[in-house]
């Protein structure tokens, strides 16, 4: 648990700005969402209705509930779906990279203590060859 907590505190501004600009991506393709899909008759009542469809469609969760229709709203979903599967898939060699070199600093941590508080009997030189 303390490993994790470690690799989260030292990711921690990646973190923040994947979160940030995540936000910023979805109100951005929700608002375009809801002014190409705008009828009567669409999923998308309003910019919060699409900037639900966006967070669902970029997290790649995608429910189903609401949908674009047009073929130009199609087109749209597809190119954000792609988009942000290259979104999240970006910032995660960072943490792994960070994750695997705090893993490694703790691994080591612990072997020197290991090493420190081990305690080794000592032998009395003797004068035989066995």
């Amino acid at each position: 648990m303390m490993l994790m907590l470690e690799v989260v505190s030292n990711c921690l501004s990646e973190l923040v700005m994947l979160f940030l600009t995540w936000i910023m991506g979805t109100l951005i393709f929700g608002t375009i969402m809801f002014y190409i899909e705008e009828s009567e008759t669409s999923d998308f009542k309003s910019i919060l209705h699409a900037c639900w469809w966006a967070a669902v469609t970029m997290t790649t969760v995608g429910y189903g509930d609401i949908y674009p229709e047009t073929p130009l709203g199609q087109s749209v979903g597809s190119t954000i779906l792609f988009l942000s599967m290259i979104y999240i898939a970006l910032p995660m060699t960072l943490i792994v990279s960070k994750f695997s070199t705090t893993l490694a600093a703790h691994q080591e941590t612990h072997a020197e203590k290991r090493r420190k508080y081990k305690k080794i009997p000592h032998r009395k030189k003797s004068t035989a060859f066995f």
